[in-house]
């Protein structure tokens, strides 16, 4: 255990866990890591972790279901009258019905009855994304509606995720670490070895998890494969949501109109646009048209109706970088160039608050991953959810003058340093805030905005050539 180890487990011990517990069978990648971490945390000693680890072997065994046994868990159902199930649950309201069905993917059935005492305790979460956790689940073949047979019914849930916290709490004990511990600490928890990563690259990805923090947050990262992209919006908070290639389509980004279902955007806090280079959008111009309304407002809308919402959106792919010299290949006219067509709109492009350069940052190899304690992954996504609530963009307005420039470069730099803030120093105020704190984060935001600024410059010179945001913060 290092110094900072010890620190951690003494003065954070009932939220934090030893993260490579949870990597001991490979098998379970397959699961989020706030389960694992959430099964550890609960089953594993760290001094012998050998019979906690077999403990949760057999739970897993026995209670998780794979698609191809959910004929077979029904049946057991049936059969013994109800079944303890491990797995993922979400609450629907069916307005036409006034009725609230629980969707079990496990089950592969979207039309599940549930407790009213679920409801009452854990309807927040299951409504706004669900949860995991463990549900009893029983059959009661004599329950009608309508003339339709619906004999599931979830009896109990006890959910994995951490649903009641204390965020000034979070924010008290903050003060007990050094702004370098702080950092490493998070960067620990998020899954990586902060030993392996230099102060620039941890600054990196740092602004990878401002759009956690952060609501209405529009990042873009291109980078070399393997660094660690995916894994950060995959594992970091059950309510971010990867989009991986394939069809986006309004339906399933906005609203469904046929079903009368919100999309993901108003159901996650972040939505991760994966390999964007191979993303196809259905109805192109309609889609991008709503998308840069939505970036540009938090809001969209789909026939007579109008939504708002907070999801942060990030753009992330690939791109041919020189690994010696930690430089994109020098034969693209733009770096934007990698994105599709219809994405390479000046508008949208001008609506992304920060670039973040993927390329400086290095290929994760196995010992990259984390090695110490680090907050337990569902305890920070939490934290993390609670600071989107708080506006930390008063504390940069309040000590820094940005005129001079567009409404939009100020709002990208206050978003990125405000959400830099929320990270680094969230026990600051607009009085406490020391000038160097704040400057650190300026800078950084200046720098990815203006990276941004200099692309469009390549598209579009007579629109924005001779910005340097920099000089106009400094004036």
């Amino acid at each position: 255990m290092t110094d900072l180890d010890k620190k951690v487990e003494q003065d954070l011990g009932d939220r934090v866990v030893l993260k490579p517990l949870t990597r001991w069978n490979e098998a379970y990648k397959e699961f989020p890591r706030y389960v694992m971490e959430y099964l550890c945390a609960r089953y594993v000693n760290p001094s012998d972790p050998v019979p906690g680890q077999q403990r949760v072997d057999r739970l897993l065994a026995e209670h998780y279901v794979e698609s191809e046994a959910r004929e077979l868990i029904k049946s057991r159902i049936k059969e013994k009258g109800e079944y303890v199930l491990l797995g993922q649950l979400q609450v629907r309201l069916d307005a036409s019905r006034d009725h609230y069905w629980a969707e079990v993917p496990a089950l592969g059935d979207n039309f599940v009855r549930i407790s009213q005492a679920i409801l009452r305790e854990f309807g927040d979460i299951l409504l706004a994304g669900g949860a995991w956790g463990t549900l009893t689940v029983e059959y009661d073949p004599g329950y009608e509606l309508k003339g339709k047979i619906y004999p599931f019914y979830v009896r109990d849930f006890s959910p994995f995720q951490i649903t009641r916290l204390d965020l000034d709490d979070y924010i008290e004990k903050r003060q007990l670490f050094s702004d370098e511990e702080w950092i490493d600490l998070i960067i620990q928890s998020v899954g990586f070895n902060p030993e392996r990563f230099s102060g620039r690259e941890k600054m990196l990805m740092l602004l990878r998890l401002v759009p956690f923090v952060e609501p209405n947050y529009n990042l873009i990262e291109l980078g070399p494969r393997e660094t660690g992209k995916t894994y950060t919006y995959r594992n970091t908070s059950s309510r971010s949501f990867v989009i991986s290639g394939g069809k986006a389509t309004p339906a399933t980004l906005f609203y469904n109109q046929a079903s009368r279902k919100i999309g993901i955007l108003g159901q996650k806090d972040v939505v991760f646009f994966d390999e964007i280079a191979s993303t196809s959008f259905a109805d192109p111009e309609a889609t991008i048209s709503i998308l840069k309304d939505y970036m540009q407002t938090g809001k969209f809308s789909r026939g007579p109706l109008e939504f708002s919402a907070q999801a942060s959106i990030v753009l992330g792919g690939n791109i041919d970088t020189d690994i010696r010299r930690k430089e994109p290949a020098s034969h693209y006219v733009h770096l934007f160039s990698v994105l599709p067509p219809e994405l390479q709109d000046l508008a949208l492009l001008d609506r992304l608050h920060a670039f973040l350069p993927g390329w400086e940052l290095p290929k994760i190899q196995p010992e990259n991953y984390a090695s110490g304690y680090g907050f337990i992954t569902d305890y920070l996504a939490e934290i993390f959810t609670r600071l989107r609530r708080k506006n930390y963009q008063t504390l940069v307005s309040a000590n820094v003058a940005l005129s001079g420039m567009t409404g939009r470069n100020q709002d990208s730099i206050k978003k990125t340093s405000a959400g830099l803030l929320k990270l680094v120093f969230p026990h600051r105020t607009v009085e406490t805030v020391e000038k160097e704190e704040l400057k650190w984060c300026l800078d950084f935001a200046i720098e990815c905005r203006q990276r941004i600024i200099e692309q469009l410059i390549i598209m579009a010179p007579s629109e924005f050539r001779g910005i340097d945001l920099a000089a106009l913060a400094a004036s």
